[in-house]
């Protein structure tokens, strides 16, 4: 188990623990420039946008009941795509499981790390995690539920591995480490939900203006060099950097009224405290 640290439990909006020095304190309160939005089919959230590396992305995930689309938290290479490694609360008919994938490599559009969904589909694979097989169920979208999950980057060993447990507490155990043949760095972490059933099941349409998730305790680390938020390995809030906003409509491009409605969106958006937002389907409800 990789925490040598209590961490907080994650079930509202904590502050951050302050670990550090004033430099990681003063981090845990800014906020960055928020762009955008970026439109597209089928995502929504934020990307941040920055030269700094990052080697860590992390958040706990909230579905409400009633959910349908898919949440991720995402390391990539820069915000027009390149490597991506991400940990997913995948909805599979109905049924909450653990997906992930390491070395994707993805051509994105700024600010929107999957365009290209067909082949994020391809490099995704069930995840085993604390009393629950690859590919089995952690909650329903008919009950709703909370799960911890975060990507990790080790820049010394070339792997990216995965934490996840039902909350942010070392009970939460470190999985699979994944081979990954990267030695350059992951500028664009991102936190989204997307529509995931578009690339399931050929099509959906979303219910509408109904919450779908909401993120709490979202952020970052940076690896050691690169001590912009705070010092190496301390976590910093997601949204101290700028970051670009991602909303779906229907068909992509900005949205229309009646042709072209908002499908998903940020709201609660950034900032926010602890880096919390949600995301909500859009008053037509339509998928992509």
């Amino acid at each position: 188990m990789r925490f040598s640290r209590l961490m907080l439990a994650a079930s509202g909006l904590a502050t951050v623990a302050l670990l550090g020095s004033t430099a990681a304190a003063n981090a845990s309160t800014a906020a960055g420039t928020v762009n955008g939005p970026f439109f597209n089919q089928a995502e929504a959230g934020y990307q941040i946008q920055s030269q700094v590396p990052f080697n860590e992305v992390r958040t706990t995930i909230h579905i409400p009941a009633g959910s349908e689309s898919s949440p991720c938290a995402i390391l990539q290479e820069n915000v027009n795509g390149g490597a991506t490694a991400a940990i997913c609360l995948i909805n599979v008919n109905g049924s909450y499981e653990l997906w992930g994938t390491t070395g994707a490599q993805l051509n994105a559009q700024t600010g929107v790390p999957f365009p290209d969904l067909h082949a994020f589909r391809a490099a995704l694979i069930p995840l085993a995690t604390l009393g629950v097989p690859a590919g089995g169920t952690l909650f329903t979208s008919q009950t709703g539920g909370s799960y911890y999950v975060e990507a990790h980057y080790s820049t010394k060993r070339n792997l990216v591995q995965y934490v996840a447990g039902p909350t942010e507490t070392d009970a939460a155990t470190l999985g699979s480490a994944f081979s990954f043949n990267f030695s350059g760095e992951f500028n664009a972490p991102a936190i989204e939900t997307l529509n995931f059933l578009n690339i399931f099941g050929g099509g959906k349409f979303l219910p509408i203006s109904t919450p779908q998730a909401s993120f709490t305790r979202s952020g970052i680390t940076e690896p050691a060099g690169h001590n912009v938020g705070g010092i190496a390995g301390t976590r910093v809030t997601f949204d101290f950097f700028a970051t670009n906003e991602a909303v779906a409509t229907t068909h992509g491009g900005a949205p229309t009224i009646g042709t072209n409605p908002i499908t998903l969106e940020p709201s609660p958006a950034l900032p926010g405290v602890g880096s919390a937002f949600g995301i909500v389907t859009g008053p037509a409800g339509a998928g992509a």
